[in-house]
Formats: C-alpha cells, sequence, structure tokens
C-alpha cells in the first residue's frame, strides 16, 4: 500500500504591479485586478468591491473573489512564505523545503558530502551548488531556488518531488510519468 502524497505546494505570493494598480503573483502566472462598484450617488466605491483574476497563461478562465484575503489563500504559498526547491537538472523537483537553510542541509544529506561551491545567478534567485569531499572526483550538483523562481529556470514547481515526504527525507517515490529505465537510473 502506499503513501497518500503531501498536496502540492502554492509557489508564489502577490506583489503590487508595476503600473501601481492591483497586484501580480511573484511566478507572473496571475494578475489581480480590483472592481469598485458603482454607488447610488453615481461614483464607484472608495474600496474594492471584488478582485479579477486572470491567468496569464490562458489555462483557467478569469475568476471573481470578493476579497484579497481569498486569493492570497487560494493562488498563494501559506503565510506568504514561498517553498524552497532542490531541482537536478536531469530529475526535476528532487524535494521542497521550507526554507533554503533546510533545501541545502536536505541535499548535503543526499550526497553524503559537504558544500564544495556554491554559486548565485545574476537575479540572486537560484543557487547552484557543489557537494563533494575535497580530493575526490565524485561530486553532487543541484540547484536551489525559491519555488516562484523555478519557472524561469526551466523547472515546474508543482512538479511531484521524487523525495516528497516530510517525515521520511530519504524515501523516493516513483512519479506517475516514469519509466521503468527512469526509476532504476
Amino acid at each position: 500500500m502506499t503513501r497518500a502524497l503531501p498536496p502540492a505546494i502554492k509557489p508564489r505570493t502577490l506583489r503590487r504591479a508595476h503600473d501601481g494598480y492591483g497586484y501580480v503573483t511573484t511566478d507572473d502566472r496571475y494578475t489581480v485586478t480590483p472592481v469598485y462598484a458603482p454607488t447610488l450617488q453615481r461614483g464607484s466605491a472608495s474600496r474594492p468591491t471584488d478582485w479579477i483574476v486572470k491567468d496569464r497563461t490562458g489555462v483557467q478562465e478569469p475568476c471573481s473573489y470578493g476579497l484579497l484575503s481569498r486569493v492570497r489563500e487560494f493562488l498563494c504559498a501559506p503565510g506568504g512564505k514561498v517553498p524552497w526547491l532542490v531541482c537536478d537538472m536531469d530529475e526535476g523537483v528532487m524535494r521542497v523545503e521550507p526554507s533554503m537553510r533546510a533545501a541545502v542541509a536536505w541535499a548535503a544529506s543526499l550526497a553524503c558530502a559537504p558544500v564544495r561551491e556554491r554559486r548565485s545567478s545574476s537575479g540572486g534567485d537560484v543557487y547552484d551548488y557543489v557537494f563533494g569531499h575535497p580530493g575526490e572526483d565524485g561530486n553532487t550538483c543541484v540547484f536551489i531556488m525559491r519555488a516562484d523562481a523555478a519557472h524561469r529556470h526551466g523547472f515546474d514547481p508543482v512538479q511531484q518531488p521524487q523525495y516528497p515526504f516530510p517525515d521520511a527525507p530519504d524515501e523516493r517515490v516513483r512519479r506517475p510519468d516514469e519509466t521503468d529505465e527512469d526509476w532504476f537510473r
């Protein structure tokens, strides 16, 4: 019997739009625009009465929320704390952790080696880590990044992680789209 997987993460928070009108999610997927209802005095309400959420990818139809807090609840990371991902160029998302420090610690335990090298991208939203022992040729290389920056680097932040269980960090699970060749690599 297989265990139930943890729910998929919400890899985004809201930030003000560049034009100052409304919000955009940090992964640039959604725009959130306020709607002001007319009043009986032929003006507009002073506060938004609704928030229209549009999916920039076109996958979902635009929808309306009465409160901005509902938008955050349904689309954004709980408490505004975007999780960190440990990603491999070939394997994709390997692990989801609540902080960068936890992601580095997990990657070091997977590699069974200390950090040898760390580089950051020009935007500072993805880090390239090399784990290995001095004088040895075998290294483990991973990318550690905030989940809301993953799409800019070619990773799907909601992909099922290979090591998904918080209580069993070394338990690897098979993804639905993996073949036997992928699994036994």
